[in-house]
């Protein structure tokens, strides 16, 4: 290094980097070692160190002491340095390097040379080597002296001076020349330094090192071998080879057996020399250092080179392996017929090695091939005592056969599952020996056991005519036992001796699916009601006739009447998934709790309390935070960092945080969470414990609702998703467990979509929470529902329209489509999905395909469970798309398709956003729907597997077809109004809430197809000949109301009837003849109320705008009673009671003016109000021309009650008496402006109301009273802020003597006012009116003013009618 230009070297042993640090730090400190500033210990050879210094004046003390002592912790270090090592490298100075120093003396000039002192010892004892070194300086005018003290050599020169006393250019000429003979010197000579012990001994006693032109120097533990370079590289190359070395190398024994011979044929050619012995794991090699290290290198090689492969064995031929012979026979049997030997381990699974990939792949094959483990399934009477051990004593004797003179084979009995007559037997060993046992397994079950076999039916309702089955088909009776059962699925038992089983199953399976099966819908209106009575006995009659067996299935929706072909064993019936809800009957408890999977943010959800993680006390740590914080604001987080600071938080406790206005609850429940840290770590723990926690405070607080998003599955909790949901699924089932639930009666469930997970998301969610609906036969939740529950509409043609969240490979409908653009088959989505389960046929008919664009192009299904798949091409074009659906609806009805799946075209992998794609494929389907009539399509069926998808079309849905409905809002209070009676005309969607058609379904079974076909046309005859329809005008059901039409719908359900609307208006009812009937007689009594209806509706409509008839409610507030309710207290029509706007019904005291319900009893008033003017619903009836009135409030009115607390809060006087101040041109005026102020300031708040105080005197009491506030009498206590009326937001401001002046006995009075204080700003005296909101148009004020911005304490109004006095408190000191 260019730093430290000066290096030593010096032998030691392995030096560490901890030791090679305490070795510089010797050399560092001139006091120890003599040197100064040099860099790190540097290895150079392989016992050769060096270490290079700053300054040649430090290398040089070094030097001089040569042998250093330093103590490690091993022991003391004695090293010895020189000017250089045994080893030459690049970065190593030469030996016989040496440093030069030129002077210039009075005589001459003097060129000094630092070389090794060896090289002086040896021109010192070598002449004719001095002469020549003498001989060329001569030449030059230079003489030589050596200076073994200084290890040095001097050499001078007399040169004579120039005319002016200096030597010119001839010094430079000089040393250039002296320097080239020094540097040949350098060249022709070398030092070699000899540190091993051996090497130094040979050097020193053998005399072939040294002679006339060699010298050896002997130092303390070394020795220098110094002369001519050439001669001295020979000698030493013979010492090396001189001298043998011993070198032992580890090795695994097994994997050196494995390259022993290579090994030993590699040496034999190449290292003769060296001898080879082995110990325990060690391979010892001796010889010459070269030819040992070589060898040592060609065994590591070798080893490298070994190859290992793992084989997968079952633990069961692992362990016949380590017990049997089977290892050593097959070293034996490989060393002998593979190339390269392989060698077997057996542990967690078998390692072969070997270093030829060939030899292990036949390994491996040899040992796949020549072993085996097989397991054979006893079931029935073989699985148990005493067939079972007769089976054992006959497996153990042919095992021992087999075992005679070597472990071949092994045998073990396993257990069935619990409960189940099952045993395995295990058969491991050599393959030909396994199948030996194995045969004769099933020659034993075959021959001598009986057994038990299954046929599945594809209906239930077939077990129910199993007998009549039989009949039909012949099936002669054997000694096989033939029960059909609806448990565990629809089957038939045969149960008896195996071969007769078997015969029997192959008879009676093919029998069966050489049957005809034909479905038979019949479009309508009790069809199933007559066939069940009735017509129940020309049924039978036609089954009698036809030899079939006709058996009803569910009713469902359909428009059409049509026939539906397929062979008993090809029907398979479509697998459901419903949306369950849980009820108990009987003696069970009540189930209160439904569980609602929500899909949105939880800030938006509307319940009584959020839950929501936090993380170091951090509401803003986790996403779901801080998505709440901006929606709840400033408030929240200020609420939590008060509450957070002096709470002592630790991972699982709650903080309760009351939420802001904004947000839709009233509480935030915060969870201290951890990270994850495994399956019941602190982080599980915590969690479970809040969420615990949390529904065990709704449950205390009185709470009803609340909403938990899915915690933990985050970047920052890190929780995998099924442990999360795994930890709420069983909080929320141990809080239900507990019966300890309170007022709990809905808990959502919140997950946000449009995460790449959120799908994900749900079916996890959706799966844990369905696993604990029922324990132990208890239900232990009301519902379970969510917003992805499939929706079904009723579309045109009686069609069913149904939005599936799921996969549409899962479908079976009859017609599946397909979205594709024809040339990228295999890109991600529905293509691909389908392509893949429907094969490569349907591709290859695909990239051949001639499409006609806005139609599909229709293959068979391939390996797709269903009858046909169109494909379609949207080209991301929503017209085309609308187009496209049209086409597919029409191919399916002409094909006699009673089903069809439809994705979302172009949604996906197409790019158009779902919204849009949902309003084309919709309109499409009222477009294709509304040309009916339908024969054959019943259902059309939308299958979308994205969550934000499925909301979309949802919502789309929801729109364009309305009397699809919507759930109620949770929590939604019933409304005062009294609803007015509708009009037909004006809801005339109840059309559509009656099934378009109710369509029987029924199962023919039968020998032939004209035998079925027979019996199809006698049913359709025996139906046709029952029914009639009747055509209600429309005239005449205008004049209906809703809830006309609603005992007219309830009378159709009742009787099974069809009721559409023709294209004018008129209502046709379809059905059995008594039920049309029924409802003829129905609409004529529902027409002939509607006119009685009709006038008392406007009766009560006057009344109502003119009488006020009011209850008092349970909060102390006096509220109007419906409609109805008001013109029977007028008309004093009570007897019956009155029903309240809550639906309550109450019994009425008149003379009493009082109302009980339910051991509950309150006050009832009238008010009757002016033609410019409606009472307040608080204030008390009025004489006629009356038009201001002091009421005196009774103490224990809840209006008192409540004026008094405001007054209480913050003054301390004693309350006296309260008085309501009723007047009316006050309130008129003061209504109006009210009503000003908001229209002015909907954007800023409306009108702002506040309740405040102002204190006032016995004299000016009653002038206020009359005429109201008056801003003209301000200044009378203060103008500090305008010149307008002062109002007090705190009683006890107002309650000072300045304010609220006490009279002779004491007493003070203070208004209660009401106020419109709208937008305001600060105040200034002088103001008359409050300043311009904007100083661009003045004409538009604020319209208060207050004393500081910051909660004010004081607001001032400018405008008299701005506010008026409700209440008078009296009160003293």
């Amino acid at each position: 290094m260019a730093e430290y230009p000066y290096p030593l070297y010096f032998e030691a042993r392995h030096l560490t980097d901890r030791e090679k640090e305490k070795v510089r730090r010797h050399f560092q400190k001139r006091r120890d070692s003599g040197g100064g500033d040099c860099g790190g210990i540097e290895k150079v050879g392989d016992n050769i160190y060096k270490v290079c210094f700053k300054e040649e004046e430090d290398q040089e003390r070094v030097l001089k002491r040569k042998s250093h002592t330093i103590s490690l912790p091993g022991g003391d270090l004695h090293l010895t340095v020189t000017r250089s090592g045994s080893q030459q490298t690049q970065d190593q100075p030469s030996t016989s390097q040496s440093q030069t120093t030129t002077k210039v003396s009075t005589k001459g000039l003097e060129k000094i040379f630092k070389t090794d002192i060896f090289l002086l010892f040896y021109m010192r004892d070598n002449p004719k080597a001095y002469k020549i070194l003498q001989k060329q300086l001569s030449a030059i005018g230079c003489t030589i002296q050596l200076d073994f003290e200084e290890e040095e050599a001097v050499v001078r020169g007399n040169i004579e001076k120039g005319p002016r006393g200096a030597f010119d250019g001839a010094a430079e000429n000089w040393e250039l020349q002296v320097d080239k003979t020094f540097a040949g010197l350098m060249e022709s000579y070398i030092c070699h330094h000899v540190l091993e012990p051996k090497q130094v001994k040979k050097v020193l006693q053998d005399p072939f090192f040294v002679s006339d032109d060699v010298k050896v120097y002997s130092e303390s533990g070394y020795a220098v071998v110094v002369g001519e370079s050439d001669v001295v590289k020979d000698k030493i190359a013979v010492l090396e080879k001189s001298i043998p070395i011993r070198k032992e190398q580890p090795v695994v024994e097994k994997k050196f057996k494995l390259i022993e011979e290579e090994f030993n044929r590699e040496m034999s050619a190449n290292c003769p020399e060296v001898k080879i012995s082995r110990a325990t794991n060690i391979i010892i090699l001796e010889g010459p250092e070269d030819k040992v290290q070589s060898g040592a290198a060609k065994l590591n090689k070798l080893i490298e080179t070994i190859k290992e492969k793992r084989v997968n064995l079952s633990n069961g031929l692992l362990d016949f392996m380590a017990t049997s012979s089977v290892i050593s026979k097959y070293q034996t049997r490989f060393q002998q017929s593979l190339r390269s030997p392989v060698s077997l381990e057996v542990g967690l699974e078998l390692v072969l090695s070997s270093l030829s990939s060939d030899a292990l792949k036949e390994a491996e094959t040899a040992v796949l091939r020549d072993l085996n483990e097989s397991s054979v399934s006893l079931q029935g009477a073989a699985a148990v005592a005493p067939d079972l051990d007769r089976l054992k004593e006959i497996l153990n004797k042919a095992k021992n056969e087999e075992n005679r003179g070597e472990f071949r084979v092994n045998v073990s009995f396993l257990p069935g599952s619990s409960g189940s007559p099952s045993t395995k037997v295990k058969l491991v060993g050599y393959t030909e020996h396994v199948n030996k046992l194995k045969e004769l397994l099933y020659e034993y079950q075959a021959n001598q056991v009986s057994t038990q076999e299954v046929i599945s039916l594809q209906y239930p309702e077939l077990v129910d005519c199993f007998g009549k089955i039989l009949e039909i088909v012949g099936v002669k009776q054997t000694d096989v036992t033939i029960k059909a059962s609806p448990f565990p699925n629809p089957c038939v038992l045969l149960s008896g001796p195996r071969l007769r089983v078997q015969e029997t199953r192959q008879a009676l399976g093919s029998a069966l699916a050489n049957m005809t099966m034909d479905k038979l819908v019949l479009d309508g209106p009790g069809a199933l009601q007559y066939f069940q009575g009735a017509g129940k006995d020309s049924k039978e009659l036609v089954e009698s006739s036809c030899q079939v067996i006709i058996r009803e299935q569910q009713v469902v929706s359909s428009s059409v009447v049509a026939t539906k072909q397929r062979s008993l064993s090809s029907i398979t019936p479509r697998p459901s998934t419903p949306r369950t809800r849980f009820s108990t009957v009987g003696d069970s408890p009540v189930v209160k709790i439904n569980l609602e999977i929500k899909i949105g943010s939880l800030e938006k959800e509307q319940v009584n309390v959020l839950v929501v993680p936090t993380h170091g006390k951090q509401l803003s740590s986790t996403n779901i935070g801080k998505s709440l914080l901006r929606k709840g604001g400033d408030i929240v987080k200020s609420k939590f960092d008060l509450l957070s600071a002096n709470s002592s938080l630790i991972p699982g406790d709650v903080l309760e945080v009351s939420a802001s206005a904004s947000l839709g609850c009233s509480k935030i429940f915060c969870i201290e969470c951890l990270a994850w840290d495994g399956v019941g770590g602190r982080g599980v723990q915590a969690l479970s414990r809040g969420l615990r926690r949390c529904l065990d405070l709704c449950a205390e607080k009185g709470f009803s609702s609340v909403a938990i998003p899915v915690i933990g599955p985050g970047l920052l909790l890190k929780y995998p998703l099924s442990e999360a949901v795994q930890v709420l699924k069983e909080s929320i089932r141990q809080f239900a467990l507990s019966d300890r639930c309170g007022n709990l009666t809905t808990i959502h469930i919140v997950i946000k979509p449009g995460h790449p997970d959120s799908e994900k998301s749900y079916h996890e969610v959706y799966k844990h929470l369905s696993s604990i609906m029922n324990q132990r036969g208890r239900a232990l939740f009301g519902s379970l529902t969510s917003d992805l529950d499939d929706v079904n509409i009723t579309v045109g043609g009686g069609i069913k329209l149904q939005l599936v969240f799921g996969d549409i490979t899962n479908e079976t409908t009859d017609g599946v489509v397909n979205t594709t653009d024809f040339e990228n088959f295999y890109n991600e989505g529905v293509c691909k999905d389908i392509l893949t389960v429907a094969g490569s046929g349907v591709e290859a008919q695909l990239k051949t395909a001639t499409v006609s664009r806005g139609k599909p192009f229709v293959t068979p299904p391939g390996q797709f469970p269903c009858k046909s798949i169109l494909h379609v091409c949207g080209e991301k074009d929503t017209n085309l798309i609308e187009t496209l659906v049209p086409s597919v609806v029409s191919y399916c009805e002409n094909q006699g398709f009673s089903s069809v799946a439809i994705p979302a075209i172009c949604a996906g992998a197409g790019g158009l956003d779902p919204p849009v794609v949902a309003g084309a494929i919709l309109r499409g389907i009222k477009t294709a729907t509304s040309s009916g009539p339908f024969h054959s399509l019943t259902c059309i069926r939308l299958v979308l597997i994205k969550i934000n998808v499925f909301l979309a079309f949802k919502e789309e849905a929801t729109q364009m077809f309305p009397t699809s409905g919507r759930k109620a809002p949770p929590f939604q209070m019933p409304q005062v109004q009294q609803p007015a009676p509708l009009p037909l005309i004006a809801n005339l969607s109840v059309y559509d809430t009656i099934p378009a058609s109710e369509t029987s379904t029924f199962l023919l079974l039968g020998l032939t197809r004209k035998d079925v076909n027979d019996a199809i046309e006698k049913l359709k005859n025996l139906y046709k000949h029952q029914c009639t329809e009747h055509t209600f005008p429309k005239e005449q059901l205008d004049s209906l109301n809703a809830d006309d039409m609603s005992d007219l719908e309830e009378l159709v359900r009742m009787e099974g009837l069809y009721m559409k609307k023709d294209p004018s208006g008129n209502l046709i009812v379809t059905g059995m003849k008594d039920g049309v009937n029924r409802a003829i007689v129905k609409f004529n009594s529902n027409l002939h109320g509607t006119l009685t209806r009709e006038v008392r509706g406007r009766e009560e409509d006057d009344l109502f705008a003119r009488v006020m008839w009011c209850i008092l409610g349970k909060n102390g507030n006096w509220e109007r009673v419906p409609k109805t309710a008001n013109y029977n207290l007028e008309t004093r029509d009570v007897v019956r009671g009155i029903v309240d706007a809550y639906g309550a019904l109450w019994q009425v005291d008149l003379q009493n003016l009082t109302a009980s319900a339910a051991g509950h009893k309150t006050n009832l008033k009238r008010l009757e109000n002016l033609e410019d003017f409606t009472f307040p619903l608080e204030w008390d009836s009025m004489a006629h021309g009356e038009v201001m009135k002091r009421v005196v409030l009774k103490s224990s009115s809840p209006e008192y009650k409540r004026v008094k607390l405001g007054f209480r809060q913050t003054a301390v006087q004693t309350v006296m008496k309260i008085e309501r101040v009723q007047n009316i041109h006050l309130r008129r005026a003061y209504e109006a402006q009210k009503k000003k102020i908001f229209e002015k300031n909907k954007q800023e708040g409306a009108a702002n109301e506040k309740f405040l105080y102002h204190g006032t005197t016995e004299d000016n009491c009653d002038s206020i009273m009359k005429t109201g506030f008056n801003r003209r009498f301000c200044g009378q206590n203060a103008t500090a802020y305008g010149e307008g009326t002062y109002f007090a937001v705190d009683a006890s401001y107002s309650s000072h003597p300045t304010y609220s002046r006490p009279a002779a006995d004491g007493s003070q009075l203070m208004f209660v006012a009401r106020v419109l204080t709208g937008v305001y700003t600060l105040g200034q005296k002088g103001m008359k009116v409050p300043p311009p909101l904007d100083d661009q148009d003045p004409h538009i004020r604020y319209d208060s003013v207050v004393d500081k911005m910051d909660r004010p304490n004081m607001f001032v109004v400018f405008h008299d009618d701005q506010a008026y006095l409700d209440h008078l408190i009296t009160f003293k000191q």
